[in-house]
């Protein structure tokens, strides 16, 4: 496992006065209108370990209403950007080990860059919760094992030794739960003084090897129990900084041109006054130099026919004139030899490019060709249907892009491609619908390796496979600054435009569902999208289900939006889609209208989800085993009194869970059953690791049916 981005939150950068944490994954799509907000998110992070060195610019990064007062009040030492990361295992455990605490204390840490470029690294979440029973097992085992090797243990009575032994195995049995708590902990402490107490309080050796071999394990428990705060070290926040991502930030701005001024390339790279935009340009083009393997000055020299001498400076040290002499037939025949190295590099390197680049574009088989004459540098393009060599700007802009990006990616990664976060603002913006589509394919093939964040008001670019991550960015109307949402409903007046590309999508599923013969399950929210894809992901990892392509669930904001759904999707001989509902009062009431007006010749296709569990107002939560429903909600939302011990089995659990949060006066914010999905979702492969053949076995019946 690589260390991953979790979570980040930006504060004071640009038009953001503050966001929300921003839980991101491994694919994770920003969509809002223009001027929303989302490039300066996207900026914000690029600056926490960007791959290309950016700089952090106040003038044009700190918020420019508050610019009067950055260096009267030492804005400088402000934090702008906030991260979670998760580390991987290996450096978890280093870590662990030279600070001396349980590695789930440091397993997430937050790292926070100031605007004057320093880093804040801590381990702020150091509080956990419950241990695995086997953690505690093991140092009871150990202690019994190394006690009695050491010769005052041999020497004592057998009655002694039989009643630390018989303390020893006894304090197991406290521990038969999977997991243990605080308390579990403070309870064997007791007894374990009770028994010195009353038995060994005369002796030394025994009471000091219980002190220094036990108890002091029990105390990091304790410690961690408590949040305990963790101390970090130089090296130790050296070594994690080391080993966060770096992040790759391209737009649009670094569009290469087809024809590149060599000497204003030579003065722009030494330039330290350029605007974003240019910065942006000057990029993409020491990029594409870096991956010929020459530098512009080189090729500008190499390219030259004529030698420049300065005849004559003043006592400044300033060109007063020059004179152009003609090379001699040595240096004549030493140029020609670099030009024909120069023309071989050329060669070498657009042939590699070409191998590289049809492994990532779907649009087409194109060749590229490099040259330099002179002062410039050229871009040439062909493929099959236009064979002759065409500049780079006369091609679409959508390659133009993707060749941009492509270049920025590979060579700021050093193609490797591990340890790298993107962030991609409104990529293929200039590309064709299907090559949008097609560009959502790829972003989900390299969001297996690489973390992959972007911004986009295209429908096309909406992966309606990864709705859970997938936030709304809008500007709130009354404080005029940034918000996210992972709310992608219109009851969210500011958000209503942000998440139109989302409905847009929605659109686009339903007509490829109609074009294509999937098979269409209205269901009433993105919650509900979410639980029924994952049972659908598992059944077909187990075997279970050989049919899956032909099923697409799709979310209709409530039983209102039933009946206009079903409309569109049902087949010209009026062949309605199947309805999963809730088994709530609304559903319940729904399916009745259903039944007896629409479907009334197809009542088999209204489907409750008490059909498959029981008489009781049961939702599609229900569905699932409630323990991993269990641990996000007391995750998410900390209270005094737990969840898990409030839940009752067997009963439904959304009602208990709105129930249970107006005891401990817990707000449910609008969403929230979408956010648990949502992180669901994105730890699928730990909460359906293991399953109960109970629920499997309704899943089954659950796909049977809707196969029928």
């Amino acid at each position: 496992m690589k260390t991953i981005l979790d979570r980040f939150k930006v504060i004071n950068f640009r038009s953001i006065e503050e966001s929300d944490w921003i839980e991101v994954s491994d694919n994770t799509c920003l969509v809002g209108t223009n001027e929303a907000g989302k490039t300066n998110l996207l900026i914000a992070l690029w600056k926490l370990r960007p791959a290309n060195n950016e700089p952090i610019v106040p003038l044009d990064d700190f918020p420019r209403n508050l610019y009067s007062k950055y260096k009267t009040d030492n804005h400088s030492e402000d934090v702008f950007i906030q991260a979670d990361f998760i580390l991987n295992d290996k450096l978890a455990n280093e870590i662990s080990s030279e600070l001396d605490c349980d590695i789930e204390q440091v397993k997430r840490t937050l790292v926070q860059r100031k605007y004057n470029g320093e880093y804040s690294i801590s381990f702020p979440y150091s509080e956990v919760r419950s241990f695995s029973s086997e953690r505690i097992i093991t140092v009871l085992n150990q202690f019994k094992t190394n006690i009695a090797k050491e010769d005052f243990f041999i020497k004592e009575s057998d009655e002694n030794k039989n009643l630390i032994n018989d303390l020893l195995e006894n304090l197991k049995k406290n521990f038969e739960e999977d997991y243990f708590v605080k308390s579990d902990i403070e309870k064997i402490i007791v007894e374990i003084q009770d028994l010195l107490n009353t038995n060994f309080s005369r002796k030394k050796n025994i009471p000091e090897y219980f002190a220094n071999n036990i108890s002091k394990n029990l105390q990091f428990f304790i410690d961690a129990f408590d949040a305990k705060p963790i101390t970090t070290t130089t090296e130790i926040r050296q070594k994690v900084l080391k080993n966060i991502p770096k992040f790759v930030y391209y737009s649009d701005y670094g569009n290469l041109d087809s024809e590149i001024f060599l000497p204003r390339v030579i003065e722009d790279l030494e330039r330290k006054d350029l605007s974003e935009s240019a910065r942006a340009k000057v990029r993409t083009l020491d990029v594409l130099f870096k991956y010929v393997g020459l530098s512009p000055q080189e090729i500008y020299e190499l390219g030259n026919d004529r030698k420049v001498i300065i005849k004559k400076l003043n006592h400044y040290e300033q060109e007063i004139s020059s004179e152009e002499v003609d090379l001699t037939d040595d240096e004549v025949k030493e140029w020609s030899e670099k030009k024909k190295e120069r023309g071989v590099l050329l060669r070498s390197a657009a042939t590699e490019l070409t191998t590289s680049f049809k492994k990532w574009w779907l649009q087409g088989d194109y060749i590229f060709d490099f040259q330099a004459d002179g002062n410039h540098f050229r871009i040439n393009v062909s493929d099959k249907l236009r064979p002759e060599h065409i500049e780079l700007e006369g091609r679409s802009r959508g390659l133009q892009w993707f060749f941009s990006f492509f270049l920025v990616f590979l060579v700021e990664t050093k193609e490797e491609h591990n340890n790298t976060i993107l962030l991609l603002d409104e990529p293929g913006l200039s590309l064709h619908p299907i090559a949008q589509y097609d560009l959502a394919k790829f972003f989900r093939k390299l969001s297996e390796d690489n973390q992959l964040l972007y911004t986009s008001h295209s429908p096309f670019l909406v992966d309606m496979d990864n709705l859970a991550n997938v936030k709304a960015v809008y500007v709130d109307l009354e404080t005029g600054r940034t918000k996210v949402s992972s709310n992608l409903r219109y009851n969210e007046t500011d958000a209503e435009k942000s998440i139109y590309p989302v409905h847009a999508a929605l659109g686009l599923t339903v007509s490829d569902t109609l074009l294509l013969g999937c098979k269409p399950i209205l269901v009433e929210g993105p919650s509900d999208q979410i639980y029924l894809s994952l049972i659908k992901r598992f059944l077909i990892g187990n075997g279970d289900l050989k049919y899956s392509k032909e099923i697409v669930f799709i979310p209709t904001g409530g039983v209102r939006g039933m009946s206009p759904v079903s409309k569109l999707v049902a087949s010209r001989d009026n062949d309605l889609p199947i309805v999963l509902l809730d088994s709530d009062k609304a559903g319940e009431d729904f399916q009745k209208q259903l039944k007896t007006g629409k479907y009334l010749g197809q009542k088999e296709k209204v489907i409750g989800v008490k059909d498959f569990i029981g008489e009781d107002i049961y939702e599609i939560e229900d569905l699932l085993e409630p323990d991993s429903l269990i641990r996000l909600i007391d995750k998410k939302y900390r209270a005094e009194n737990d969840f898990e011990d409030f839940y009752t089995k067997d009963k439904p659990i959304v009602n208990q869970v709105e129930y249970w949060a107006k005891t401990e006066n817990i707000t449910l914010e609008k969403g929230w059953k979408v956010d648990i999905a949502r992180h669901l979702q994105n730890k699928f492969d730990k909460n359906f690791d293991k399953v109960n053949e109970k629920y499997i076995s309704i899943w089954k019946k659950l796909f049977e049916q809707l196969l029928r």
